[in-house]
């Protein structure tokens, strides 16, 4: 894929759109936790993108697949 070309989603190849990215309250909401939990969970591993000091923004795909490979599968 050369640079002007689009990927399947429509988008400019190596440009992701805003709506992959959720900030912490929309996680938490998406998640039906309190923000307090989002904290926890960036302990513990939970992947985000630092912006600025203060800025931080959750990808949805990798935190989905984060939150997928945490899943208690029962017997």
């Amino acid at each position: 894929m050369t640079t002007n070309q689009t990927s399947d989603t429509g988008h400019a190849a190596g440009h992701s759109n805003p709506k992959d990215y959720e900030n912490k309250q929309q996680l938490a909401a998406r998640l039906g936790v309190s923000v307090r939990t989002i904290d926890n969970l960036l302990k513990r591993g939970l992947p985000y993108v630092r912006l600025t000091r203060k800025l931080i923004r959750f990808p949805r795909v990798p935190v989905d697949e984060w939150l997928a490979e945490r899943q208690v599968r029962r017997a």
